[in-house]
């Protein structure tokens, strides 16, 4: 396929045009196309077969007619012929693996099976039965549908042996900083109801100080039954001048905001929300987890501005302020 460029008569319309392929038959003598008459040709799509044609560069000269009988200059343009690729390889069949010692072809485990082309980001998991402590080699191989196996690849794995000494995390500690470290063992403790090794999710109830202010932080760290301690983890706060601002950064909706007697809020996409409220003279009101959109009853409360904190993601913590009249 080539695009003619611009082409222009000097005083008729083009009527038709001419191509050819590596050798120049004479004008008139090569391959003929149509055009609609028209004076200029900004671009004509103009389909050229190159079936036969060697691999490699070949030149194509094109030419156009006017209704006059005269014909433009002669435009190049070159075509690249590729080899047609070879057939290709039959499909993989299996995926085979060992560790360490060659059981030789056909005896390793099976990784996988089925019909594909290449294993591209396929994924197993390797029995690690017979794996030594330390540097362990996993060899992996593949058998196309005809019987041919492919180049044996190989990766380490370190396999490291269970320290059973580790006790199990029975006690988590928190304090505020810019406040200083009282140091392990001394800061606000929080026992651990189901001792556990991994405490990958795990909810408990910490203190949120009333002066926690845009970008003090919440450290926390774990301790286990052998007394050892973990590294200690961070929760940010972030601040917001109001409810709408709050609602653009994490979805969290309150309102209204001032409110005589009650406010409602609404949790972002249904995950846990803990809203924790002091009242004007610093004394906390209300510390609960929500769910869902939940109203909270202040009628009783004093007026004036009421430090709130919205705590729904893991590593930080948001601020605002909401006004009672």
């Amino acid at each position: 396929m080539a695009v003619i460029g611009l082409t222009q008569a000097q005083n008729a319309d083009i009527v038709r045009g001419e191509y050819w392929i590596d050798q120049d038959l004479g004008i008139g003598a090569n391959i003929a196309f149509t055009i609609a008459d028209a004076p200029e040709v900004p671009g004509i799509p103009l389909p050229i077969s190159m079936a036969g044609y060697d691999p490699g560069t070949h030149i194509i000269g094109i030419r156009t007619l006017d209704a006059d009988g005269h014909w433009s200059l002669t435009n190049f343009s070159s075509a690249v012929v590729i080899a047609e690729p070879a057939t290709p390889p039959s499909d993989l069949a299996e995926i085979r693996y060992f560790l360490n010692e060659d059981p030789s072809f056909g005896n390793e485990l099976v990784a996988w099976t089925g019909s594909a082309v290449n294993a591209s980001g396929l994924s197993f998991n390797p029995d690690l039965t017979d794996a030594v402590a330390g540097i362990n080699t996993l060899f992996i191989r593949s058998r196309t549908s005809d019987g041919h196996w492919g180049p044996t690849n190989h990766t380490s794995i370190l396999v490291i042996e269970p320290d059973t000494s580790i006790g199990l995390i029975d006690r988590i500690e928190t304090f505020a900083l810019p406040a200083q470290d009282p140091g392990f063992g001394q800061a606000d403790q929080h026992m651990v109801s189901s001792p556990e090794n991994d405490l990958f999710v795990y909810e408990f109830d910490t203190p949120i100080p009333i002066d926690f202010m845009l970008g003090d932080t919440l450290m926390i760290r774990s301790r286990d039954t052998g007394g050892r301690w973990s590294l200690t983890n961070h929760v940010t706060v972030d601040g917001s001048t109001d409810v709408d601002e709050l609602a653009g950064k994490t979805g969290i909706t309150v309102y209204p905001n001032p409110f005589v007697e009650t406010i409602t809020v609404q949790p972002s996409e249904a995950k846990p929300l803990r809203v924790t409220l002091y009242d004007p003279a610093g004394k906390l009101v209300y510390d609960k987890m929500l769910m869902s959109a939940t109203n909270i009853d202040l009628s009783g409360q004093a007026s004036g501005a009421y430090t709130a904190f919205f705590w729904q993601e893991p590593e930080r913590i948001h601020r605002t302020t909401l006004i009672k009249q």
